[in-house]
């Protein structure tokens, strides 16, 4: 294994000081803050003790994943390379990937204490108010929640959040058709409750599978098959004694319970503030989570991982968007250099090097073909191969300089049922139910998505003004004669 457990990971990141002990910071809201701040800031990340109302030991990760060199090292990745080279060395490896099945032990660390039935507390854990207008504590912001296919025995691993609602009882959020939503519909059809773990800290590997910020796992596809092969070895599970639905043997924490149906049950959730920097859903019923049971180690740790406005001093490793550079190279598109989603949700620009008249063209018609597509408005820059799609300043030069607007500027029209894009319209958003016929409550709107073409005209490209910049070789070797000077800049 690469990461034997989440702890190995933190003790890395302390060693390299890329860690920050805080003690005495309370849940409600000042912890919060100072993850947010941090964020904005660049700055390391962030392990809270001592914290009011809790007992020395239980403890709260975050701010982990926030910065690339970080995830970098999560991912097994050299970390003092540039955020280029990682993403570029990340998609050498993706090239590689074959799944490796987990590997059942008898038991692992996660089950040092068993909580069940009448003594399970979920409020006996210091779970974050992590934002001043959330409607909710939330344990389950940087988790692993597990469930398995009733037909086929398929174990998914999804990143959904998840709050807590009282000492027995969580609330969870899920995307209608998602795997997580799918699987439990299919429990709810049976006429039963939907079994469910959520593992709040694990390793960060199974995390960055879950969440899709690393490695998107598709159909059929189990997050703990991709986290084997991206550590080298089957990954440890326990099965549950109750469920026999796999968990991670080293977690943290990992809480079980049933989901009923929405006929059954629905309870207020929300707001949330997500990871659009907004509070787009409200407060709605949503799934409740009755917890029966809950498996954790010695001084736990919750890993969290709060969602902030997207403005932030670093990009993040996960920017780099590896899925639509494959989906455009296997169309037999070439000439593609990166595609970075430069500002959440949807902000995507393209870099190309464009190589004949009708390129550009293709790479419309396999980002955007129109249509349904779940993620709500999208924004599409395409940008020439000398534009660093990273640098928002580069970027929005391109736009200034070589946009043509009555024809580099295309609409595609388009609907989707996003919950939390912030331009839905009022109304349109509502609770999830079982009626099949309205997408389980969840109401289609309109989401168009804009295409600028910022790439000097193909027909007089070599004609183009010349950029006013010096070859990379000079200012490559001026600074290097001058490091101080620049390094003290």
């Amino acid at each position: 294994m690469l990461w034997n457990d989440l702890r190995e990971y933190v003790a890395r990141l302390d060693e390299l000081g890329f860690l920050r002990h805080v003690n005495g910071a309370h849940w409600n809201l000042e912890l919060g803050a100072i993850c947010e701040m941090m964020v904005e800031s660049g700055g390391p990340a962030l392990l809270f003790d001592d914290i009011p109302d809790y007992p020395h030991g239980f403890r709260v990760l975050s701010n982990v994943e926030k910065h690339p060199r970080r995830h970098a090292l999560a991912l097994g990745l050299d970390h003092t390379k540039t955020l280029a080279e990682m993403a570029s060395d990340w998609e050498k490896r993706v090239k590689g990937f074959k799944p490796i099945p987990p590997r059942v032990v008898a038991t692992g660390p996660v089950m040092e204490n068993v909580v069940e039935g009448a003594d399970v507390n979920m409020l006996s854990f210091p779970t974050p108010m992590w934002h001043e207008k959330d409607g909710n504590r939330y344990i389950g912001t940087g988790v692993a929640v597990i469930q398995k296919d009733p037909d086929t025995g398929f174990v998914n691993a999804g990143a959904y959040r998840v709050a807590v609602h009282d000492e027995k009882t969580c609330i969870i959020f899920t995307e209608p058709n998602r795997h997580g939503d799918i699987i439990r519909r299919k429990h709810w059809d049976r006429g039963e409750k939907a079994p469910v773990l959520v593992s709040v800290g694990q390793e960060p590997i199974l995390f960055a599978m879950s969440g899709g910020t690393a490695y998107s796992c598709g159909d059929g596809l189990s997050e703990f098959e991709a986290a084997g092969f991206f550590h080298g070895s089957p990954y440890p599970v326990v099965l549950s004694p109750r469920t026999g639905i796999p968990m991670p043997a080293t977690a943290e924490i990992v809480i079980e319970g049933y989901m009923p149906s929405p006929d059954e049950a629905l309870i207020p959730e929300g707001p949330f503030g997500e990871w659009t920097g907004y509070y787009a859903h409200g407060r709605s019923p949503e799934t409740p989570i009755e917890v029966t049971a809950v498996y954790y180690r010695n001084n736990p740790i919750i890993w969290g991982s709060p969602p902030t406005r997207p403005v932030r001093l670093n990009p993040e490793f996960g920017d780099f968007d590896i899925t639509t550079k494959h989906k455009l190279e296997a169309a037999g598109i070439p000439g593609i250099q990166n595609v970075f989603n430069l500002s959440k949700p949807c902000f995507k620009v393209i870099s190309v090097n464009q190589m004949y008249d009708e390129h550009l063209d293709e790479i419309v018609q396999v980002i955007e073909p129109g249509g349904f597509h779940h993620t709500g408005n999208h924004v599409w820059v395409l940008v020439d191969e000398d534009i660093d799609p990273s640098n928002p300043q580069e970027v929005m030069w391109a736009i200034s300089s070589r946009l043509i607007p009555h024809s580099g500027v295309r609409v595609v029209e388009g609907t989707a049922d996003w919950q939390l894009d912030p331009r839905v319209p009022p109304g349109q958003r509502s609770a999830a139910t079982m009626d099949h016929s309205q997408d389980f409550g969840r109401k289609p709107y309109t989401a168009h998505n804009l295409i600028l073409n910022c790439c000097r005209p193909f027909e007089w490209r070599d004609q183009f003004p010349k950029v006013n910049v010096n070859s990379p070789e000079l200012r490559h070797a001026t600074r290097e004669k001058w490091k101080d000077l620049f390094d003290g800049a």
